[in-house]
């Protein structure tokens, strides 16, 4: 594995637990008031967006290196 891999999957890690907690604040929030609701899913969206692309750094560091 070359330099540029592992920092893709560093970088694709620090996505994933930069979103993994944002979720967690998600189901929190979401479960009270409107206001909290309408932020909670906002935020859901931008945790989903850092996981998704965490994942697919790490899908394609995976996929380029079994060649």
């Amino acid at each position: 594995m070359d330099t540029s891999s592992a920092i893709r999957i560093v970088i694709g890690a620090m996505l994933i637990a930069i979103g993994l907690p944002l979720f967690a604040l998600t189901r929190y929030l979401s479960a009270t008031e409107d206001k909290k609701q309408q932020m909670a899913r906002r935020i859901k969206i931008i945790a989903i967006t850092w996981m998704s692309v965490g994942v697919i750094l790490y899908l394609v560091v995976l996929f380029t290196n079994l060649n």
